[in-house]
């Protein structure tokens, strides 16, 4: 895209310090999002796609988590070292979060519709009965019934899907350039998955704003991302449009992921999964961090760690086999 980043991470670094060991949950990420761009974060659960968005959104409580190097850029401003009186301005305004577990995000003591109009009394917008009117307006805008009823319910009196709403209802209250949405789906069912990333969509151009999707399921990925990174071991190992690398993967861990999930097309076929489990962070392997769950891993690849290959124009890999691109 011929845009400026909106959010721009070079070399991320964050640790957390128990006492005993050291855990390096982001070991270098580095990634952009332009304006208007659903970027999916993609990866298997501890590769570090959760830990890379909440210190985008300097939300790690120091100590254990110490984020020790790298950048983050929003609006060309460093967010890094920003006073934390002027990040909290940022936030909801201008970037907000979805966050995966609308259960334990949300305040039980208070009404939702409180909660949701408290981000307009917090940034100055409104007040009184005209925030409560604008409450009631948003959730009726994600799809929540009778919503000027429902706004004096509580947490506990909404499903999982209608609580997770709630939750983008609160995202978008206040019109964000980038909204970052974590595992947005996770313990929903089908049907309510499909119709929780059908309203985010709708809401992305609706709003004409940029949208990172962190999770590790493909279909999702494929419908709605226009480009994806896929995260292993805190680190990305493979960048670009979805579609090139969802068709031909670069990094054999992209195509481990793509050959585990079942398709329709091959019926009869069994299923490949990963062999072993991702890596302790606190003891990450020398070499490619994936190769001791590698077919294609080579002596080389246990000892040296992978450089970043370009593939092609805003598209590269971190793989020392990168320059074959593998056929799914």
């Amino acid at each position: 895209m011929a845009d400026h980043p909106i959010l721009s991470v070079d070399n991320l670094q964050v640790e957390f310090r128990t006492g005993r060991e050291i855990v390096h949950a982001v070991n270098g990420a580095t990634f952009s999002v332009a304006p208007r761009e659903t970027a999916a974060i993609l990866g298997e659960s501890g590769s570090g796609k959760s830990v890379t968005a909440a210190a985008i959104m300097r939300l790690l409580q120091s100590p254990p988590a110490f984020v020790t190097g790298g950048s983050v850029r929003f609006k060309g401003q460093d967010v890094l070292s920003m006073p934390m009186a002027e990040w909290r301005r940022f936030c909801g305004r201008d970037i907000a979060m979805v966050f995966q577990d609308a259960l334990t995000s949300l305040n039980p003591v208070f009404s939702v519709g409180w909660q949701i109009a408290e981000l307009f009394r917090a940034h100055g917008v409104a007040r009184g009965k005209d925030a409560r009117d604008r409450a009631i307006e948003l959730l009726g805008r994600v799809g929540i019934p009778d919503p000027a009823l429902r706004a004096r319910d509580y947490t506990h009196q909404f499903s999982g899907g209608m609580r997770q709403r709630v939750m983008i209802a609160m995202a978008i209250a206040l019109s964000p350039d980038l909204l970052t949405a974590d595992e947005p789906t996770t313990a929903l069912d089908v049907t309510v998955q499909a119709q929780i990333m059908e309203l985010l969509e709708d809401l992305r151009r609706e709003s004409d704003m940029a949208m990172i999707l962190i999770t590790h399921d493909l279909g999702v990925v494929a419908d709605v991302a226009d480009t994806v990174w896929v995260m292993y071991a805190g680190r990305v190992v493979e960048h670009g449009p979805v579609s090139a690398v969802l068709s031909r993967p670069a990094h054999a861990y992209t195509l481990a992921l793509l050959n585990s999930v079942p398709r329709a097309r091959d019926k009869g076929r069994k299923l490949e999964p990963i062999a072993g489990s991702p890596p302790d962070l606190a003891r990450i392997p020398d070499g490619c961090a994936f190769h001791p769950r590698c077919r294609f891993a080579t002596n080389l690849c246990r000892v040296e760690a992978p450089p970043s290959v370009a593939i092609a124009p805003g598209r590269a890999a971190e793989c020392h086999h990168a320059g074959k691109v593998f056929d799914v």
